[in-house]
């Protein structure tokens, strides 16, 4: 698999103005020393059509400083208090697709960190597995951000 982007950096110089501070930087949870578990696991057992549609999704949402506007995040409640949804919907081969990816915003200004993703299929009970699991990663990455480097995709 080659590297892609943590995010994009467009020069004033050229035709776009975005410049790196206004975007979001996508950071990874992955506490393994060889940089292959965490989301990396769930991410790259996934799909080729899988890993485009989420690669598209995040690269678009790195181009936005605000997530909270954007209709494919919504923060979660409940159980899930705490976190955000990333959700990545689409068909292939006329089957629909529910990927969501849950995570937060942070460490740092301008960071969230991806921490679980699952396919989600006709009801909301497969998040009562998800969202704890989410809840201790976050809980790690928040004592020691080095379990979540920048990510390795998109």
């Amino acid at each position: 698999m080659v590297a892609g982007l943590t995010h994009f950096c467009i020069r004033k110089s050229s035709v776009l103005s975005q410049i790196c501070g206004d975007m979001v930087a996508f950071r990874c949870y992955d506490p393994s020393a060889n940089g292959g578990g965490g989301i990396h696991g769930w991410y790259s057992g996934l799909s080729p059509e899988f890993r485009a549609e989420i690669d598209a999704t995040l690269e678009l949402l790195a181009l936005d400083r605000d997530l909270d506007a954007v209709e494919q995040v919504e923060r979660l409640h409940g159980a899930c208090e705490g976190l955000t949804e990333i959700i990545v919907d689409f068909c292939v081969r006329k089957t629909e697709v529910h990927i969501r990816i849950l995570g937060f915003d942070g460490p740092g200004r301008d960071e969230f960190t991806l921490l679980t993703g699952f396919e989600k299929e006709k009801d909301n009970a497969i998040y009562g597995y998800y969202c704890p699991q989410a809840h201790q990663r976050k809980q790690g990455v928040m004592r020691d951000g080095r379990r979540a480097p920048p990510c390795r995709f998109p």
